[in-house]
C-alpha cells in the first residue's frame, strides 16, 4: 500500500458515493428474505470493486447459505482485494451453517463495509474478528435504514421481549368501522399489504370482539408466502371463543393461542374443549373483570420464540397495548371517509401521549387509501445504541 492507501493491483480506493451506491443495493436485496428467514434477520451483501459489483446475494431462507457467503461465492477468485458490503454485522459462530467471517477471511476481500452491529450474543463481534485478522472494517454506512429493515430483530435481542408493530385500518375521523358490523375500511391495495404484513411478523394478536363480530382467518394470503404461518393469538379473558369460529377450525393450518384469566372461575373447563380442538391455552394474570396483564403475555409470546407481533385490533387491544408502551411501530391506513358519532373509536379511553413521542417515517399512497408509517421515541433510543 502506498502512503496515499492505493493498491495498483486492488485499485483505487471507492468513493463516498460508491459506498453508499453499493450498501443501497445490499439493503434494497435483503428485503427478499421478507417472511423467509425468522428468527434470523434479513441480510443482504455485495462484493465489489469500485464501481464494478462482482458479486451479491442475501439470505434467502432460514437454515440457508447467509448473504455474504452467497455473494462471495459468486464472486469467485475476483473477490481478492474487493470490498464486501453486508447490512448486518457478519456472524462469527456455528449455527444452521458455519460462521460468515471464516467465509470472509477465506476469500481475500481485504475490506468489509458494514451497515449496523448484530447485537445476538451468539452471533456478534464478528467485526472485531474481522479487523484482527488484518482487514479494514467500516460500520455504520446507511446504519439508519438498516437498523429500520431489522428493526424486530434488533428490538428482541437487545430487550428481550417481541416487537409490536399495531396495524390500523381508519377513516379520517379515527373510526374502526361501523358499530358491532364487520365493515371494510380501506380497499384491496391495502389490504395486499396487510397480507405482506402478516407474512413478515411471527404472530398476529386481536381480542375476543374482534372474533365475535368478523370471525377472522387471520391467515397470510399475499405473494409473499411465509416460510412458518404466524400464530394467530387472541385475547380472551374468560375464555368464550367458540369452536366453530374460523381460527378453531382451521387451526391445522395455522397456530391458534389463546390468552385468558388463569384466575378466572371455570378456567380449566372452559380450555378442556379449546385444547383437545388443537387450541393452545394459555393462562396469565388478569387486570380486572375483562383485561388482561399485556406484560404477562408479551413474556409469554417471547419465551415461546416469537419475535414480533402485529397488533390487528379492535380499538380496545390496540389502547391497551399503547398504554403499557408495547408497540413500536404503528403503520396507520387511512381512508376518505367518516363514520362519524356511531363509529367505533380506535383508540377508546387512552391518554394522549407527549408531543415527540411518535414520528412518520413512511408514507405511501395506496390506490385511494394512505398508509403513514409512525416509528415511538423508544425504538429510535435502542437503535441508536447499536
Amino acid at each position: 500500500m502506498t502512503a496515499q492507501g492505493f493498491d495498483p493491483i486492488a485499485g483505487a480506493p471507492p468513493s463516498r458515493t460508491e459506498d453508499l451506491r453499493h450498501m443501497r443495493e445490499a439493503l434494497a436485496i435483503a428485503r427478499r428474505g421478507l417472511g423467509r428467514v425468522s428468527p434470523n434477520p434479513l441480510v443482504g451483501a455485495i462484493v465489489a470493486r469500485g464501481h464494478q459489483v462482482l458479486g451479491s446475494g442475501w439470505h434467502a431462507e432460514y437454515g440457508g447459505d447467509h448473504a455474504e457467503v452467497v455473494a462471495l461465492r459468486e464472486a469467485g477468485t475476483r473477490a481478492a482485494g474487493a470490498t464486501l458490503y453486508v447490512s448486518l454485522e457478519p456472524c462469527r459462530h456455528t449455527g444452521q451453517t458455519p460462521p460468515c467471517t471464516a467465509a470472509i477471511i477465506r476469500s481475500g476481500v481485504r475490506r468489509v463495509v458494514i451497515a449496523c452491529r448484530d447485537p445476538n450474543p451468539e452471533a456478534r463481534h464478528g467485526a472485531e474478528e474481522l479487523r484482527q485478522a488484518g482487514l479494514d472494517v467500516e460500520i455504520g454506512i446507511e446504519g439508519t435504514a438498516a437498523k429500520r429493515l431489522n428493526a424486530p430483530f434488533l428490538w428482541f435481542h437487545r430487550e428481550w421481549v417481541p416487537f409490536a408493530s399495531l396495524k390500523l385500518a381508519l377513516s379520517l375521523d379515527a373510526k374502526l368501522g361501523a358499530e358491532s358490523v364487520r365493515t371494510p375500511v380501506t380497499g384491496i391495495r391495502a389490504l395486499d399489504e396487510v397480507h405482506r404484513l402478516r407474512a413478515c411478523h411471527d404472530a398476529i394478536l386481536i381480542g375476543r370482539n374482534t372474533v365475535a363480530i368478523d370471525d377472522p382467518l387471520l391467515t397470510a394470503r399475499g405473494e409473499v408466502p411465509p416460510r412458518v404461518p404466524p400464530v394467530r393469538a387472541v385475547l380472551d379473558t374468560r375464555l368464550r371463543l367458540g369452536l366453530g369460529t374460523q381460527l378453531v377450525r382451521t387451526v391445522e393450518e395455522a397456530p391458534v393461542w389463546v390468552f385468558a384469566d388463569a384466575g378466572a372461575d371455570g378456567f380449566e373447563e372452559r380450555a378442556a374443549p379449546l385444547r383437545d380442538a388443537g387450541v393452545e391455552v394459555i393462562g396469565v394474570p388478569g387486570r380486572g373483570e375483562h383485561t388482561l396483564s399485556v406484560d404477562a403475555v408479551w413474556n409469554e409470546l417471547g419465551m415461546r420464540g416469537v419475535l414480533s407481533v402485529l397488533i390487528e385490533g379492535g380499538g380496545q387491544v390496540a389502547a391497551a397495548t399503547l398504554r403499557q408502551g408495547h408497540v413500536q411501530r404503528i403503520h396507520a391506513f387511512l381512508a376518505p371517509m367518516f363514520y362519524g358519532e356511531d363509529g367505533v373509536p380506535a383508540f377508546p379511553g387512552l391518554d394522549p401521549s407527549k408531543p415527540g413521542d411518535w414520528r412518520p417515517v413512511q408514507r405511501e399512497a395506496l390506490g385511494q387509501d394512505t398508509r403513514v408509517v409512525f416509528e415511538h421515541r423508544r425504538l429510535e433510543e435502542v437503535l441508536s445504541k447499536l
